[in-house]
């Protein structure tokens, strides 16, 4: 008998008074799996529904056979569980046991799992093509099958052949009762927490939407009462998906006409970003806090319930509760390690929201609230010493990068290229005029840095400055913002070369550290740092001017002591100091001092 059982597609058909029970296995994918038939399901409908769950079909003639012939029910509900189990199972219909499923990623077909109602994902095996698959629907459709629902479920299989056969066959994308998103993100297996689905898996899911999308664009738009697409992407993320993916398909929504603030329908009436900050949808939150106006960042609850709340709240809120039930003691392991592994994206989701200008001063200052703003104080400390600094040296390069890498062309091509232009006309080509007098690799440079300047893309470097800095939407940010502006600006039109705004080694405070473009000046008699800490008085660099930035922000909440500086250690920070933001500018070419107009 149990070799009967492993044999692919062995089937066992047993009668239990008021069903019959069949026992599918497939040696090539799939499960056993009890298949509960109601008392007087016809013959032929089993051996269709036998078919179908273990793939034993070869072509479409033989479902066709069956309906047509044999009195097969193309709507037969068989129900699945596992064996061992009791009751009827979960009943599914048959066409939607006909879709192969991309991989075990997404919930789409459950079987009963003991006693108490418990329910699991089940795998099936695949037909032997995709061909095959789009035949076999396509016979259950002729013989009557009911597609209603259905093409949301090839969704989330990622099958995306399965979705051309329905939209084909004029399934209806919207039922006829009730609200179901058909572009709605699939939600992931419970187990699967913080676990990230396969590449393969989002492509074939972004290739699906566009596809809806040009069937249907105003199916972007649709909304049930929890709230639109964008809401339930906030509430489905949770670490399943990947940042580019969620891009990608949020951009999509977007183009669409979906609505990145429209409250949700409950009494809570919060924003998508609520619901993703409460989530630990990390990347969701990342890409609203790019996309979202600066007054939604802090934008507060409007509902009867917990009104007045911030999405940064409720980040802080939800940490606190994983993070307790991730230390009770009376609590299961399992709910404990599930806990646990949830903490790192829900950290991972308040520094977003913190790089943005979600104000700490904004959660409530009752136990829960301090409770609450003693997690987020840790994760403050963390985006101030690992992403504004490196954020706005990445906005620095990224906005030079064009500069430097045509200046470098230039460098290379001017010793061959510049005698002959200067070679008078009438010259014979053999004659080849020697380079001017002091001409070298140095007036090479410095040429080709200059003549790359007259080509510089203003706009385009403001649009890297913005894409690589990371943080926005706060005092800190806008004062690293123009300090980063200010810096390329000088590279490119004040600098004489690449290897002025890199800098050289100099001794500071007895150690001998490189020193790069000093082009910040202190207002005349405005600089009080001690001749030991300085390099050159009345001057600043970028790093100078980011840490007191990242000084000014941890004052607000005590937290300067926690601050890592990342650079001339030896100095303290003695010198970044600076009497205030208002005097912090630039010389002119007249020699006077302008003020950045930095607050």
């Amino acid at each position: 008998m149990q070799g009967g059982l492993t044999r692919m597609g062995s089937l066992l058909s047993i009668c239990l008074g008021y069903t019959s029970r069949t026992v599918c296995a497939s040696a090539h994918g799939g499960e056993l799996v009890d298949t509960v038939h109601d008392l007087g399901t016809s013959h032929g409908s089993i051996r269709l529904a036998d078919g179908i769950i273990c793939r034993t079909f070869s072509e479409e003639q033989q479902v066709r056979d069956l309906i047509e012939r044999h009195g097969a029910d193309p709507n037969h509900a068989p129900g699945l569980r596992a064996p061992g189990s009791s009751g009827r199972g979960v009943q599914c219909p048959l066409l939607a046991l006909a879709i192969d499923t991309s991989d075990t990623t997404a919930v789409t077909i459950h079987m009963a799992d003991g006693r108490h109602g418990h329910r699991r994902p089940l795998a099936l095996p695949r037909w032997s093509s995709p061909e095959l698959q789009a035949a076999i629907i396509n016979a259950l459709i002729d013989g009557g099958a009911n597609m209603q629902g259905l093409i949301r479920m090839a969704v989330w299989c990622g099958n995306e052949s399965a979705v051309r056969v329905f939209l084909a066959r004029s399934a209806a994308v919207r039922p006829p009762h009730g609200p179901v998103l058909v572009m709605e993100l699939p939600w992931s297996i419970s187990d699967r927490v913080g676990r990230q689905v396969s590449l393969a898996y989002e492509q074939r899911l972004l290739s699906i939407y566009r596809r809806l999308i040009q069937h249907d664009a105003t199916l972007a738009t649709e909304q049930e009462f929890n709230g639109n697409l964008i809401y339930n992407a906030a509430h489905s993320e949770r670490g399943y998906y990947s940042q580019a993916f969620i891009d990608s398909y949020l951009d999509l929504l977007v183009d669409n006409g979906a609505s990145l603030t429209a409250v949700d329908g409950s009494e809570y009436e919060a924003t998508p970003l609520h619901v993703a900050a409460l989530k630990g949808s990390r990347y969701v939150t990342d890409y609203l806090c790019r996309h979202v106006a600066a007054a939604d960042i802090d934008r507060e609850t409007t509902g009867r319930w917990y009104p007045s709340e911030t999405p940064l709240y409720w980040a802080a809120r939800k940490l606190n509760e994983v993070t307790e039930v991730s230390q009770g003691d009376i609590i299961p392991q399992s709910t404990r390690d599930r806990a646990t592994r949830a903490i790192p994206r829900h950290e991972a989701t308040i520094r977003s929201l913190l790089r943005s200008g979600a104000d700490i001063g904004r959660i409530p200052t009752d136990e829960k609230g301090r409770e609450c703003r003693q997690l987020v104080l840790p994760q403050c400390t963390t985006v101030l010493n690992d992403d504004v600094h490196t954020g706005a040296m990445a906005a620095v390069n990224a906005a030079l990068a064009p500069q430097r890498s045509l200046a470098a062309l230039l460098m290379k091509s001017l010793p061959a290229l510049l005698p002959h232009l200067l070679k008078h006309p009438g010259t014979p080509a053999g004659n080849r005029p020697p380079a001017p007098p002091g001409y070298g690799p140095h007036e090479a440079e410095a040429i080709g840095w200059r003549i790359a300047a007259m080509c510089f893309d203003q706009d385009a470097a403001n649009e890297a400055i913005t894409a690589n800095i990371g943080i926005r939407h706060s005092d800190m940010a806008r004062r690293v913002q123009a300090a980063v502006k200010h810096v390329v600006k000088s590279a490119v039109f004040a600098a004489s070369s690449n290897r002025e705004v890199v800098g050289g080694m100099a001794d500071v405070g007895g150690v001998t550290v490189r020193v790069p473009l000093q082009c910040f000046a202190i207002a005349p008699g405005a600089d009080t740092r001690s001749q030991e800490v300085v390099h050159t008085r009345d001057r600043l660099g970028l790093r100078e001017v980011v840490h007191r930035a990242r000084l000014d922000e941890a004052a607000r909440y005590g937290l300067e002591e926690s601050i890592v500086k990342g650079f001339n250690q030896h100095l303290g920070n003695d010198d970044c100091q600076f009497a205030g933001w208002q005097q912090l500018g630039r010389v002119d070419k007249g020699g006077r001092w302008v003020t950045l107009g930095i607050q």
